[in-house]
């Protein structure tokens, strides 16, 4: 590498490039600062620079300017300034610009988008620990309501004000969609639901020892549910009975279907949407006498394996579904590569049921659907059965796959209740049967199947 030494002026600095063959990199030192030099590449690309001596002896090289963005004389001033800088002790160019990188770098990773995405990869947070449908609309919440305000923000400098002040704008936002306006509370839901994502990544963090206090902690803005929901009035659940049935003829060899029948399977077996839409062919044991649905601990809201004893109904149901198709999924859709959309049953049955009720009032007369929920069939069955059908609440419970008891009490209650739950499941599937009609699908298939 050839060393020159002269006073770089713009015309000396504008002749060297031109006279510069390629051949390999110059140096031309510059007289006026000793440690100044215009350093011109094989390629032709010229820049100032400044020879750096660190404390230890070694030294560096920093770009202060291209010459194709300033003249020597700036170069001169900038070099200067480093020098006298570095006289007063402060750190060189390239130190600072590695510290300044750095602590970009820092920040980034500091960031509520950094700490998320760790929080989503984490394997206690991902699959099969917890259930994808939680861990997808966990990312969908994020994504969609969350990150977008809170993302680039410091999570450790992220206020319980500012964490308030999303939830709300969450929720005034979903209040303008149509559909929300349904209910009782709109936009209520899904503001909770972000704020208790919010509040789980903060958790997550103060485990991980990467925060000291979690802003995402505090009392639920909304009431997002009623204290208590009125019982499912007398002939509603036949009603909707007789439109699912009516639709079902209607659409025989069409793929419309498949909610109509996991309404029905609600109905009967007490069972979440959610996990009977996403139930599989080999999750069945036909077993006479013994039919049972096996939940894998993934698909249920406890995360825990749960066994749902079926009674002759909801096994001639099950029956029905699987003869359609040869799908893995009891309930395929379209395409045949999933099952139909989790929440497919709740829109057929918000759609059957507004349509019923707006039929009764141009009439003038009331519909016992009018309000009535899908989940409302649960509610029913858990209230008959302790009421009218004499089940204990233990097994009723059991029944509808709520979370375990913990307590004290139980802890040394090592028998199993399956035999009871399986006589609670037949009791309530003459029960729906008597509610809905003997002349039913459900009855008619129960009979072709003993015949």
């Amino acid at each position: 590498m050839a060393n020159n030494r002269l006073k770089l002026t713009q015309t000396n600095v504008q002749r060297l490039i031109r006279a510069h063959d390629g051949a390999k990199k110059v140096r031309h030192w510059d007289t006026e600062v000793p440690k100044l030099f215009l350093a011109i590449t094989p390629k032709g690309s010229a820049a100032y620079k400044l020879q750096i001596v660190k404390p230890d002896g070694s030294k560096t090289d920093a770009k202060l300017i291209a010459a194709n963005d300033g003249s020597p004389e700036i170069a001169r001033a900038m070099a200067m300034k480093e020098l006298g800088r570095m006289a007063m002790g402060e750190a060189d160019l390239v130190t600072r610009k590695r510290k300044t990188k750095e602590a970009a770098e820092k920040e980034k990773t500091s960031t509520f988008a950094a700490l998320a995405t760790r929080f989503m990869a984490t394997p206690e947070k991902s699959p099969p620990r917890v259930k994808q449908r939680t861990y997808d609309e966990r990312d969908r919440l994020l994504r969609v309501h969350i990150l977008p305000s809170l993302g680039e923000e410091q999570f450790r400098q992220i206020t319980r004000a500012q964490i308030r002040e999303l939830v709300r704008a969450i929720q005034a936002e979903a209040a303008k969609h149509p559909r929300a306006r349904e209910g009782s509370n709109p936009g209520a839901k899904l503001a909770n639901e972000c704020q208790g994502v919010i509040r789980a990544v903060f958790n997550w963090a103060i485990e991980e020892e990467l925060a000291d206090m979690n802003p995402g902690t505090f009392r639920k803005l909304f009431k997002d549910t009623p204290d208590k929901r009125s019982q499912m009035p007398d002939g509603a659940l036949k009603l909707m009975w007789d439109a699912l049935n009516e639709e079902l003829r209607r659409d025989e060899g069409r793929h419309g279907w498949g909610s109509a029948l996991a309404i029905m399977l609600h109905a009967h077996t007490l069972q979440r949407p959610a996990e009977i839409v996403a139930a599989r062919r080999d999750q069945f044991d036909w077993t006479h006498g013994k039919e049972m649905w096996r939940i894998p601990a993934g698909q249920t809201k406890t995360n825990e394996v749960y066994e749902v004893p079926l009674s002759p109904q909801a096994a001639a149901l099950f029956r029905e579904a699987l003869s359609k198709h040869r799908s893995p999924w009891v309930f395929p859709n379209k395409a045949g590569d999933d099952h139909i959309r989790h929440d497919g049953p709740k829109q057929r049955w918000m759609r059957i049921r507004n349509k019923l009720v707006a039929e009764a009032r141009k009439v003038d007369e009331p519909c016992p659907l009018d309000g009535v929920q899908l989940y409302d069939c649960r509610r029913l069955g858990r209230t008959l059965l302790v009421r009218e059908l004499g089940v204990s609440p233990v097994i009723a419970e059991a029944c509808i796959n709520h979370a375990p008891d913990r307590s004290m009490h139980t802890r040394y209650d090592v028998g199993e209740n399956i035999d009871d739950v399986r006589r609670a499941m037949e009791l309530w599937g003459d029960e729906v049967e008597r509610l809905v009609g003997k002349h039913s699908r459900i009855a008619m298939l129960t009979i072709s199947r003993n015949a």
